[in-house]
């Protein structure tokens, strides 16, 4: 009688107790294709592995969003005395609505990230440090993305409402209107604004024309604005303006020497400071308004994701492996 012996392999299933994050690197050098650690936390909140801050453009910690520099270029209010495309005066509803898109900006930023720290990050197990950058670096990047989005968004949806009604600017900017003292009339007649290119503001949105100082007496340009485009409102004049003007120091002192004359009667002086040309940005000079508003500001964006405190939340207790 022949007995034949069949001997076959065996695998057992190993466990590590209580690994630490360098007990599970080694573990995951020499068993990665079967090591198993489930997670003893498995609904973790971002805020306890993740911190994001941001940086703002120089414009919106300036001298041209402060309400006394929007104040000063108000002075009484007298825009009717001046060209439409004078940016005395009605400059300060231009720069007031500048000063107010960089507070949306900064709250809807401080919101969303608020709100999305304290969202969940589920995994029933343990994953390693690579595949953990990658998950993260993906979710903050639709994070973002949603975010812009949905500010975008709003404000595109605002232009809309405005356009699409036709409001009458109360500054001449869309439309010319007037009414009689003297008449009984309810009635009061209007003629839309006609762009230097013949761009009608009474069919469209998006005219531009040429912003600065204007002689009151001819209303020939005396002095050119770089970058600073008059609009049909002054949504559009803003966000179809760049910020070329305010790096340049000569160009704010000649902005300062002609808005003198309006604010003359002000208590105080305006010393303002151009935007630090020295410090990097992401965007150009001649970005519009529009361009650096659809980014909510932002100049960076600083997102530090550790995986010890993920680990440590996690906290394995026991990894298996074959």
């Amino acid at each position: 009688i022949t007995i034949y012996i069949i001997f076959t392999d065996t695998i057992i299933d190993q466990s590590f107790s209580n690994p630490s994050e360098n007990d599970y690197n080694n573990l995951l050098i020499s068993h990665s294709k079967s090591l198993d650690c489930p997670c003893n936390k498995i609904s973790i909140a971002y805020k306890d592995f993740i911190e994001i801050n941001t940086t703002f453009h120089q414009i919106c910690s300036s001298d041209f969003v402060n309400i006394k520099w929007i104040n000063y270029l108000f002075h009484e209010g007298y825009w009717y005395d001046y060209e439409r495309r004078d940016i005395r005066v009605r400059g300060s509803a231009y720069f007031l609505f500048l000063s107010s898109l960089c507070s949306i900006s900064q709250t809807t930023i401080n919101n969303a990230i608020e709100q999305f720290l304290n969202e969940i990050f589920i995994n029933t197990k343990l994953i390693s440090e690579p595949e953990f950058n990658i998950q993260i670096e993906n979710i903050i990047l639709q994070f973002r993305n949603e975010t812009l989005t949905k500010f975008s968004g709003s404000l595109k949806l605002l232009r809309d409402i405005m356009n699409g009604n036709a409001f009458v600017s109360s500054y001449f900017l869309n439309w010319y209107w007037w009414r009689d003292v003297n008449s009984t009339s309810s009635i009061i007649p209007i003629s839309p604004i006609i762009m230097e290119n013949g761009c009608s503001c009474g069919t469209q949105s998006d005219c531009i024309d040429s912003g600065g100082i204007y002689y009151i007496l001819n209303n020939i340009q005396k002095f050119a604005m770089p970058g600073w485009n008059i609009g049909c409102s002054v949504v559009e004049t803003l966000l179809y303006s760049t910020f070329e003007c305010l790096y340049n120091q000569t160009c704010i002192d000649l902005l300062l020497h002609y808005a003198t004359s309006v604010s003359s009667l002000y208590s105080y002086g305006m010393n303002i400071s151009a935007i630090n040309s020295s410090i990097v940005s992401r965007f150009k000079r001649n970005a519009l308004t529009q361009t650096i508003a659809d980014e909510l500001f932002i100049e960076e964006w600083k997102v530090n994701s550790s995986y010890s405190l993920f680990y440590n939340q996690c906290a394995p207790a026991y990894c298996s492996y074959k």
